[in-house]
C-alpha cells in the first residue's frame, strides 16, 4: 500500500519540523540487534519545503541469514551475494540519515539500535537521541487503550455486552485466548506462551531497568551479549557498546551508571537498583 506524496508532506507539515523526517524500515538477518545485520534499508525522506526522496538499498550481510528471517522476507545469502557490504553504503546512508528526525513502527527498539551497531562496526558513530524519533509503535500503545474491552473487540469483533460483571470479564477472557489460539498458531505451544511472559517487563516498548547485577562489590551486566560479564570490562573493550546504550531508550537510571562507568567513576550498589 502507497500513500500519496501529499500525505508524505501533510506529516512534517502537521509535526511543524524544522530540519528533514526519515521514516525508515529494515530486513535483517535476524532480531538480534547486537549480532544480526542489515540486508535492504529502505527510507522515505521529507523535507521541510515538501521534498519528498524515497529508495531502497540492499546490502550484503555478510554472514548466514536465519531462517526465521528467511520465512519473513523472503532473503537468502544467494539473493544478496552480489550487493555491496554496509562498508561500501554507509556513507551514502548517513547522508540520508545525518541530522534528521526519525520515525517508523518499533525503530526505538531495533531498527535504529541495528543501525547505531552497523555503522560502529565501520567506525562511524551514528548518533541520535530520543527526542530526534517519532515511533509509531509506541504512539499506538500509548494511545489505544489495552484493555479487556478493546482485546474482545479486536479479536472477536463485538463489544462487551455487561462489562466489569465478573462473569462476563470472564467468558470475554475465555473468548479472546480461544480467539488467539485460532490466530496465533505458535501460541497453541505452552512453552511459546511461557517464553512471551518471562521478557515481558510491563511495559513492551521500554526497556526493563534491571540491566546490571552485582557481585563482590562490581557491577555486572544482567543482559545482552555482555550478560555475567563486568561492567568495567566492556568499558575497557567495547565502549561503543556504552555509547550506544546512552543513545538508545534505556531508562535514565541505567544510562546515568553507564556514564559514570565511562567517566572512570566507581559504580556503587544502590546506582543499580
Amino acid at each position: 500500500m502507497f500513500i500519496s506524496t501529499s500525505k508524505y508532506k501533510k506529516i512534517i507539515k502537521l509535526l511543524k519540523l524544522g530540519k528533514p523526517l526519515v521514516i525508515l524500515n529494515m530486513e535483517t538477518t535476524g532480531l538480534s540487534v547486537f549480532k544480526d545485520k542489515i540486508i535492504e534499508f529502505a527510507y522515505i525522506k521529507i523535507w521541510p519545503d515538501g521534498r519528498v526522496k524515497k529508495g531502497t538499498i540492499m546490502l550484503n550481510p555478510q554472514t548466514i541469514i536465519g531462517t526465521e528471517a528467511t520465512a519473513v522476507h523472503g532473503y537468502r545469502e544467494k539473493d544478496v551475494a552480489d550487493q555491496p557490504t554496509f562498508s561500501k553504503k554507509a556513507q551514502e546512508i548517513w547522508d540520508i540519515l545525518y541530522d534528521c528526525y526519525y520515525a517508523g513502527f518499533n525503530i526505538i527498539n531495533f531498527d535504529l539500535p541495528i543501525l547505531r551497531r552497523e555503522f560502529i562496526r565501520v567506525g562511524m558513530d551514528f548518533e541520535y537521541k530520543t527526542p530526534q524519533i517519532i515511533d509509531a509503535r509506541i504512539i499506538f500503545q500509548v494511545m489505544v487503550r489495552r484493555t479487556l474491552a478493546t482485546a474482545y473487540e479486536y479479536y472477536c469483533h463485538k463489544e462487551i455486552k455487561g462489562a466489569h460483571n465478573a462473569l462476563v470479564d470472564v467468558e470475554a477472557a475465555a473468548e479472546i485466548i480461544s480467539k488467539q489460539l485460532e490466530k496465533y498458531q505458535e501460541t497453541r505451544d505452552i512453552s511459546f506462551i511461557n517464553q512471551l511472559h518471562e521478557s515481558y517487563d510491563g511495559d513492551q516498548f521500554l526497556y526493563s531497568t534491571s540491566k546490571f547485577s552485582w557481585r563482590e562489590g562490581e557491577a555486572y551486566f544482567a543482559f545482552s551479549k555482555y550478560r555475567d560479564k563486568p561492567l568495567a570490562q566492556v568499558v575497557r573493550e567495547d565502549p561503543g557498546f556504552l555509547k550506544w546504550m546512552l543513545a538508545a531508550n534505556f531508562s535514565e537510571k541505567t544510562k546515568a551508571i553507564v556514564r559514570k562507568a565511562l567517566k572512570g567513576d566507581m559504580i556503587k550498589e544502590e546506582d543499580t537498583k
